[in-house]
């Protein structure tokens, strides 16, 4: 239901220049000073890591005499060990020399591994040849301790079911997610041979073809230790006659497969559940289901009438939007045009022939839905055309749970399927989410899932942050509103507390993530809004997300919470602070309603600007359309600089009108197309600005806006972005004076040097910066640590250079393929903050200056 004028739209960025980074020099990284002492004493060290290693492998030797003893089922050939590392300087892919297969990465240094060799004599032989001060032991200095992996569960469990671990009874029942990591000893492709000076090309084409073996060797070979994984753990679980719920046809389905792992919800005793978690080498996280529920307690209706408007069926070819939810009332007067029935579906056990929305006091996906279709309000007379269509999953039951039989990844990967695969859907509004903080140790299953299914296809997950209980502390992690105010702590500041953290799967790095802010200030003794208005919700969850990403990306009007003057203050919910939703009429009630909040709501309405962007630019992909979406985002009057407003909303408050156009004082450049870039690799773009902005005469403010998106390939065993995805990338800002080939030089050269160099003059200020330290005004978040990076800042016009220059550059992450690359997006805006400054036009024809200057480069060539 959007009309806008074409008289302002995006116009194309301009590539100027490409170019590859030479290969890093040699040289290893820094020592910590543990390493340096224990250099220092090769007896000592060496002795105390040969006391452990004795005392292991006697471990497992008298664990397997005893297992045979009770008859205990078999259990895989290799055992768990887990070391404690330099984390500065000690490569864990390196463990293969040692003899043992690295499972996992944990924070501060500690990992999961696991040997076949159950006397460790690989590990042994290097332990001797670093006593002996011979070569190939030295990195030995960099292992600092080696444990039994019996003797930390806690590397294992989530901190949920590691706090009542002591509870688990050997009888009873339990249902847990597990991920079981498999690519063995050979972690990464072996390393692609590089062009030697004067080598033929027949003989470097053999090498290639050689290594071009070894990798598809080392593929089949990750394939083949998947499969037998699959096996040995669909044993070992049946010898406890458990169930391994996601299960089909015998195998675990790929949508809860990754490069490096599987994961699975099983149902097994706590004697089988200690078993797995103290014995099975391959594990590396244990965790309960989440549970999904609406925390906020709807006030007391009063009737309202039903609206005569009518909604219009969309375009044919309109968007589509799949609402994942619990359903919709589809013939509901005032969705039932837009729904498409053809395709309505259900995953509830066995409720699959009920897609309807039954959740009681007015349903959760039909507000939803309404949502996607009416964003801010909705009209009471008239009539007009939807924007998409909408699709509806139904996942959560009647009490508005998912249950625990669904697993996130399987569901989510049959929904896309099913959605994607058949209807060509590429939004997908999930606004559900766990009911306790995410994990920051590991990408969880639910999240990773999301990601990986972005990196497969064309679409965009658009997920809610989670809400807070308004009381009553759930679980051993996530107090309420009411818990916080009892303890004095104000709104919006008990948001930074670790309780208050993003849901799963909000962490998810390719979603776009939706907190909530308050639409309006209440007050009306006793009562009051507990947040203020266009500041962040008092139920919303906030970030940073795992491995300090920005999460939240952007914040909508979810509504807010009103208390009451008693201690502690009594919580209740208002039409005054509740957005317009429309609702369920099943089990009686108005169409229409202001009754509930929740960042549940404020995420379709992040859907609907991606459903108008998908109708606007149809053949764009969705980097673009997620792109567009945060370059639109503002921060409201009130936000300051620092660290607190990114966590608590991100990159702002998304707008429409920016999203899909422009107007005389702001324009915006666009990346189109497919847009992929690898590893050591440089892509510049260039923008011509009119002289006539840059006179010294000029003192106008122009705000600068940059937005990067991509998406790379997920690896769920690794701590750290960089060895998450696939290939990882990040953008830079030329100088002053420097052209699109001094850039790119620049760019390529500084390519290996470290994070906390200096590098010299910087020519914007940028807001959050390219690092967490001392590069932007904000200290302690960079804008380079997720999938989607935006920036900006404000300039004097005559400080503005003849040509603005972003460069996107490749990182090598877990895959070391030289083939690998990542799709992205870029986008780029200039806006006078005086609205009276007309500067769309002479942008617009400042690029076609540039479009004709590679026109004759090319024509000379």
């Amino acid at each position: 239901m959007v009309e806008r004028s074409d008289r302002f739209p995006h116009i194309q960025l301009s590539l100027a220049k490409e170019g590859i980074a030479a290969s890093p020099p040699g040289g290893g990284r820094q020592k910590d000073p543990q390493t340096l002492a224990n250099s220092g004493d090769r007896w000592g060290h060496g002795s105390r890591l040969n006391s452990s290693v004795s005392s292991i492998t006697a471990n497992w030797k008298d664990t397997e005499e005893k297992r045979e003893e009770e008859e205990q089922p078999e259990l895989p050939k290799s055992r768990r060990i887990i070391l404690k590392i330099d984390p500065n300087s000690f490569d864990p892919e390196s463990l293969k020399s040692y003899g043992i297969e690295l499972i996992a990465e944990i924070e501060d240094g500690y990992i999961i591994g696991a040997s076949a060799d159950l006397e460790l004599s690989e590990l042994r032989k290097k332990i001797g040849k670093f006593i002996r001060e011979e070569h190939g032991g030295g990195k030995v200095a960099e292992i600092w301790d080696l444990i039994d992996g019996i003797k930390k569960p806690e590397y294992i469990l989530s901190p949920e079911l590691m706090a009542h671990w002591d509870l688990v009874k050997d009888d009873q029942i339990y249902t847990v997610d597990v991920g079981i990591a498999c690519v063995g000893i050979t972690p990464k492709l072996p390393n692609s041979p590089k062009r030697e000076t004067n080598e033929s090309d027949e003989h470097f084409e053999k090498r290639v073809n050689r290594w071009i073996d070894k990798r598809d060797f080392t593929y089949e070979n990750w394939d083949d230790i998947k499969s037998e994984r699959e096996n040995e753990f669909t044993e070992f679980i049946q010898n406890y006659k458990g169930e391994i719920l996601n299960i089909v046809d015998g195998s675990i389905p790929q949508s809860a497969k990754l490069p490096d792992s599987f994961s699975c919800r099983i149902q097994i005793s706590g004697k089988g559940l200690k078993d797995l978690v103290f014995n099975f080498p391959y594990i590396f996280d244990v965790s309960e289901p989440d549970e999904f529920a609406e925390f906020v307690e709807r006030e007391a209706l009063s009737d309202v009438d039903t609206p005569t408007f009518k909604l219009q069926a969309p375009k044919f070819n309109a968007p589509k939007v799949c609402v994942i939810d619990s359903g919709i009332q589809e013939r509901h007067p005032l969705l039932k045009a837009a729904i498409d029935c053809d395709n309505s579906t259900s995953w509830v056990p066995g409720e699959t022939d009920q897609i309807a929305d039954r959740v009681r006091n007015g349903g959760h996906g039909t507000r939803v839905a309404g949502a996607v279709i009416y964003p801010i309000t909705i009209p009471r007379t008239g009539k007009e055309k939807a924007i998409c269509w909408i699709q509806n999953a139904r996942v959560l039951d009647v009490n508005c749970q998912l249950p625990k039989q669904l697993f996130p990844p399987k569901l989510l990967g049959d929904i896309v399927d099913f959605y994607h695969g058949q209807t060509k859907t590429r939004i997908f509004n999930h606004s559900i989410t766990g009911s306790v903080p995410c994990h920051t140790q590991y990408m969880s299953p639910w999240a990773a899932a999301i990601d990986n299914l972005t990196w497969k296809n064309d679409i965009l997950f658009i997920v809610a942050a989670g809400n807070l209980p308004f009381s009553g502390k759930i679980g051993y992690t996530r107090l309420s509103v009411k818990d916080h105010l009892a303890a004095n702590r104000l709104c919006p500041d008990y948001l930074l507390e670790n309780s208050c953290r993003i849901a799963n799967p909000a962490q998810s790095f390719q979603a776009l993530t939706v907190g909530s802010i308050s639409p309006a200030s209440y007050h009306a003794l006793p009562y009051s809004s507990i947040s203020q208005k266009d500041k962040p919700s008092a139920f919303s969850c906030s970030g940073l997300g795992i491995w300090d990403t920005i999460k939240p990306e952007v914040v909508e009007y979810g509504g807010d919470l009103i208390k009451d003057e008693s201690i502690p203050p009594n919580i209740i919910s208002r039409k005054e602070v509740c957005p317009e939703l429309v609702r369920s009429t099943l089990n009686g009630g108005p169409a229409v309603a202001a009754d509930t909040v929740g960042t549940s709501y404020a995420t379709p309405k992040v859907s609907h600007i991606a459903a108008c962007l998908a109708a606007e630019l149809p053949d764009e992909s969705c980097l673009l359309h997620r792109a567009l979406i945060v370059q639109s985002a503002r921060w409201p009057e009130w936000a300051e600089e620092k660290l607190d407003t990114v966590r608590q909303i991100g990159y702002g408050i998304p707008n429409i009108d920016r999203a899909l156009g422009n107007s005389p004082n702001r324009i915006t450049l666009i990346t189109r197309g497919n847009n992929r870039i690898k590893a050591r690799q440089a892509h510049v773009y260039q923008v011509k600005l009119p002289d006539t902005l840059r006179s010294q005469g000029e003192q106008h403010e122009i705000l600068v806006e940059v937005t990067l998106s991509y998406k790379a390939q997920p690896r769920r065993t690794r701590r750290n972005r960089r060895k998450y995805l696939s290939t990882w990338l990040d953008w830079d800002c030329s100088k002053k004076e420097e052209d699109p080939e001094n850039f790119l030089a620049r760019i390529l050269k500084e390519y290996d040097t470290p994070e906390n160099a200096d590098k010299g003059e910087k020519v914007f200020d940028w807001t959050i910066g390219k690092r967490a330290k001392k590069y932007g005004k904000i200290e302690g978040v960079s804008r380079s640590a997720g999938t989607v990076q935006k920036d900006w800042t404000v300039v004097k016009s005559f400080k503005l250079r003849e040509a603005f220059c972003i460069a996107v550059v490749g990182h090598e992450g877990w895959n070391n393929d030289p083939d690998a690359e990542a799709p992205y997006s870029l986008v780029i805006s200039f806006e006078a903050i005086a609205s009276n400054i007309p500067i769309y036009t002479t942008f617009v024809e400042a690029q076609v200056e540039i479009e004709l200057e590679q026109q004759v480069e090319i024509n000379s060539i």
